[in-house]
């Protein structure tokens, strides 16, 4: 008995044993509450406990601390430790960490979505089955939570309260320094906390409220009690049908490490550590080491007497005396020359299995991590009980067991690791978090700026450059493009290390470059594409064309013999596509290369958007590809090209604000007839600026802006004095007729006049016509693809104007709108595309609206000068894999320490970084493709009904 032990814990023990026999000579503990160690829980999370002891607990969230840079991470670890000298001598807290596993029925409920009795119902059940499964994926419904308690001595609970409230926000104080969200406990939610703990056997939910306590005669331990405690044993016990035993860690190391703390949060099991911590006055530490430093010293003399008497050199003495001697004198001068404070810590760990058997497997699974660091952890004995109520988040210690440590030492246990990302309500679904395997669940209507960025993989091959289908035949690239559909490629499953069939889509061209790298293989073929393109190698990973070198073997079966680069004397268009799930896909010649990847993405959160919310969702879709997913939605697909049947007027007003303008006065803003004008006139002024095709970034001159809004405020009032309705709606020939009306006078109208001919009367009289199409559809997808170069830019403005209005009118509805807007940087080229895109990111939020920009060609994308105010209005980022040229850039724009970037370095498909507000998380989503959902994603525009 006590083997192992030391001196002073065998002291502890017997004092233990025979306080333990005459508490039971004097009372016999009957019950189960007994046991509970405390007097009274107040409805405020008050909770007194004996000798006048009071205490209270926060919940903190994590941050990201593992994966942030060097230097933010020796912030986070300075700010720590002012955090921990915070507290003076009388305050005693307890950090702790709960790793719990839940029901997973319960915790399923989370992330259901309802049915509705509509036509969707069906793909609604199969996405939430898909949740479920993905929540599974996980750590199996282990739920981690972390709580400081901190205790203080009252006269009584009117001193405590007070007390205890100075303290409270004085430690959510220092988290918001830290950067860590943390919320004060009421009395119901620390009960659920111990109800857990004790019930592990039977994950019965918890039903209590303060009501009850009167109505049934009951106390609160009654309502969190386990059905019993055995505590025979010396160094386990029992609680319902749980087995349990509570060690705490020896530190042996010389030196400790902030990765010892998160290894044993990531074990997949039940577990609850607690740090107590008990400051010390600066005086008594001092005065304790000074007397330490004279029991060395003493020990120090009595050797050199004997070395005398024994005839050896008196300065020869024991290496422990010595460097116990050093180590205290280092703490002593730390402590009175430095910001140093010094703390008894009490680490323990709780471990928990519905067997004896697995408990001391995980017992042994859990002392492995620590020796893997130099400690040991040893079971408490004869103190199961004591070490039972020291686990509960109470702020209670009565181990009797402490280490001396320093703030800077005590800080290396910093409590925060991996921060996770799971929202409940309309919380959307972003993939698996690439650390904990847990499911990153967000609703970005939470952010300051919802605003969001997907930024896929880039890359791209020249047109002639052959892809190899599934039944055996090959195509080029221009061919496949040219089909305006899908092909059935052949990918390389990772997984399986083996080539398998799969569907490629959004077969395009994806922009025009004048410079390509030539990747000869060692059979003399050669494989043109841009430089950033990435090819799967024989280790498993992805590299790009100008990192290959001779002798690099590529997967399957080939090597690299020469690389180089070629100067084209005039841009030439490069292709490429998407492949879901693998994201690549194999080139005739038999390599495997990366695919592209981003609208996959979009249109996973679009299914969601539209499957749990009530949000309208408008799409612009340059190329084509989103018609099968609005169609399976029953939305509206407005198809815009000089040839298309479908209409959008460009003059179109919401006269919602004509009929109801008490809807449109919302916080302050008021938007009445005036102003719906004037912000018309605008946007004519920037239609009228790009069809006159100015000079690069040159603006239409005073007299020209003073005409325009002229001439629409002309036209409005008449509108509005006649008859305002849909089919008197002002189209763009009023607006040239007016112009004319003043062109004999006004050389300005003349010049605009005419430059608005030919998108009136000429050939490009598209949007001369009244709209025709459901423009109060829930999903709008306005397709942009066949726009010719004269259209594409004045088309993607009144898209963008088209827009605007939706976002007015769904906010007077209280009704947010999901704007996402494709190759993105296509709008940035422009000035006036850009300008407006700019103001959609700036004042979206305020109308409800939340715009996603998705883009592949980040280099574009960063040249824009349009970017910084992009990115600076957006709290939202997907980011896939990225070309390395890219991540410097964003790295310094986003703020992304190395460690994130190998996140989208070489990245396989479906990974890469989230950005979610200050939260940078890495992700992995590997969609199921045996689903409906996922045929409605990938479908081909040419396999689905002509419309």
């Amino acid at each position: 008995m006590g083997a192992g032990l030391t001196r002073e814990e065998r002291k502890r023990l017997k004092e233990l044993q025979l306080l333990k026999a005459q508490q039971k000579k004097k009372k016999k503990v009957d019950t189960a509450q007994d046991t509970i160690p405390y007097k009274e829980m107040y409805r405020d999370g008050i909770c007194r406990m004996e000798d006048n002891h009071y205490s209270k607990t926060i919940q903190f969230y994590d941050i990201n601390y593992q994966l942030a840079q060097n230097e933010d991470k020796t912030a986070i670890f300075e700010n720590y430790c002012e955090f921990l000298n915070y507290f003076d001598s009388s305050v005693q807290f307890q950090i702790s960490f709960l790793n719990q596993q839940v029901n997973f029925e319960e915790y399923a409920k989370t992330i259901d979505i309802p049915l509705r009795n509509d036509s969707f119902d069906d793909i609604r059940k199969e996405y939430g089955d898909m949740l479920k499964m993905q929540l599974a994926k996980g750590n199996n419904g282990l739920v981690k939570t972390k709580y400081i308690t901190f205790t203080i001595k009252a006269e009584n609970l009117k001193a405590a309260k007070a007390r205890l409230e100075r303290i409270e926000a004085g430690i959510l104080n220092n988290f918001k320094v830290l950067g860590a969200m943390a919320k004060p406990l009421n009395g119901v939610q620390r009960l659920k906390i111990f109800h857990d703990i004790f019930n592990m056997d039977t994950k019965e939910p918890f039903h209590f409220r303060y009501d009850m306590v009167a109505k049934t005669g009951l106390g609160t331990k009654d309502f969190i009690a386990p059905t019993g405690f055995d505590f025979r044993s010396d160094n386990a016990f029992r609680m319902g049908q749980t087995y349990g035993c509570v060690s705490y860690l020896q530190i042996t190391s010389p030196e400790l490490t902030d990765k010892m703390l998160a290894d044993f949060l990531d074990m997949d099991e039940n577990l609850i550590v607690n740090i107590h911590v008990q400051p010390m006055e600066p005086k008594e530490a001092i005065k304790s080491l000074k007397n330490i430093l004279s029991n060395i010293q003493k020990m120090k003399i009595e050797e050199q007497k004997k070395a005398v008497r024994s005839g050896y050199d008196m300065d020869i003495i024991p290496t422990d005396i010595s460097t116990y001697g050093e180590e205290a004198q280092n703490l002593l001068t730390e402590l009175q020359s430095r910001n140093e404070k010094m703390f008894k810590i009490t680490f323990l760990i709780l471990n928990t299995a519905e067997s004896k058997q697995k408990l001391d497997n995980v017992a042994y699974q859990t002392a492995g991590i620590a020796q893997k660091y130099n400690c040991n952890i040893r079971r408490l004995q004869y103190l199961q009980e004591q070490g039972m109520a020291a686990s509960l988040p109470l702020g209670l210690n009565q181990t009797g067991i402490h280490r001396l440590l320093t703030t800077t030492s005590t800080a290396i246990f910093v409590p925060f690791t991996t921060q996770e990302l799971f929202q409940d309500g309309e919380a959307l679904y972003y993939g698996l978090n690439a650390l904990s395997n847990n499911m990153i669940m967000v609703d970005r209507k939470r952010l300051k700026n919802p605003n969001g960025l997907i930024l896929g993989t880039p890359g791209c091959f020249t047109g002639d450059t052959k892809v190899r289908l599934s039944d055996g035949q090959a195509m080029t690239f221009e061919a496949l493009a040219a089909m305006k559909g899908g092909a059935p490629v052949v990918s390389y499953d990772m997984g399986q290390k083996c080539l398998t069939p799969a569907i490629g889509y959004d077969i395009r061209i994806t922009k025009y470059v004048d410079e390509l790298a030539v990747v000869t293989l060692e059979n003399g073929e050669r494989i043109r594409c841009t430089m950033d393109h990435l090819f799967l190698c024989g280790d498993g990973q992805y590299r790009e064309a100008w990192s290959l070198q001779k002798g690099t073997r590529l997967m399957p079966e080939h090597e690299v013999a020469h690389v180089e680069w070629k100067t084209l004397p005039a841009p030439v268009p490069v292709y490429d596509m998407t492949v879901e799930p693998y994201g690549n896909f194999q080139l005739d010649c038999g390599i495997v290369v990366h695919n592209s990847g981003k609208s996959f993405s979009a249109k996973r959160e679009i299914l969601n958007v539209f499957l749990i919310t009530n949000d309208d969702i408008i799409v612009c879709d340059p190329e084509g590809e989103y018609y099968p997913l609005v169609q399976a939605l029953h939305g509206q697909v407005v198809k815009i090209s000089a040839k298309s049947t479908d209409y959008i007027n460009p003059m179109d007003v919401n006269l919602d604000v004509i009929y109801h303008p008490e809807k449109y006065r919302i916080n302050g803003d008021v938007e009445d007839v005036d102003t719906m004008i004037a912000d018309k006139s605008e946007f004519i002024a920037s239609f009228c600026e790009l069809i006159m095709k100015k000079p690069q970034n040159a603006e239409l001159d005073g007299d020209e802006v003073s005409i325009i809004d002229h001439c629409i405020k002309d036209i409005y009032e008449e509108f509005l004095f006649n008859d305002p309705k849909p089919e008197n709606m002002p189209i763009l020939e009023d607006f040239l007729n007016r112009l004319n009306y003043y062109a004999d006078q006004n050389e300005a109208a003349r010049r605009i006049a005419n430059c608005l001919q030919l998108y009136v009367t000429g050939s490009q009289n598209v949007f001369n016509h009244r709209t025709n199409v459901d423009m109060n559809n829930r999903v709008v997808c306005f397709d942009v693809k066949d726009l010719g170069t004269t259209l594409r830019k004045a088309g993607m403005l009144i898209v963008q104007n088209m827009v605007w209005t939706r976002v007015s009118t769904n906010r007077a509805l209280k009704k947010s709108t999901r704007y996402y807007v494709d190759e993105f940087h296509l709008l940035l080229k422009q000035p006036q595309t850009a300008n407006y895109s700019v103001e959609i990111w700036k004042r979206f939020r305020k109308w409800g609206g939340i715009p996603t920009g998705l883009t592949q060609n980040v280099s574009d994308f960063l040249g824009s000068l349009a970017v910084e105010n992009i990115v600076g209005n957006s709290d939202f980022i997907y980011m896939l894999n990225q070309h390395s040229g890219d991540q410097k850039i964003l790295a310094e724009k986003l703020n992304i320490s190395p460690h994130q970037l190998s996140f989208v370095n070489n990245s396989n498909a479906g990974e890469g970084l989230i950005f979610y507000g200050n939260v940078i998380i890495p992700f992995s989503d590997k969609y199921p493709t045996d689903t409906k959902t996922y045929a409605i994603m990938s479908s081909k525009p040419d396999e689905m009904p002509t419309k």
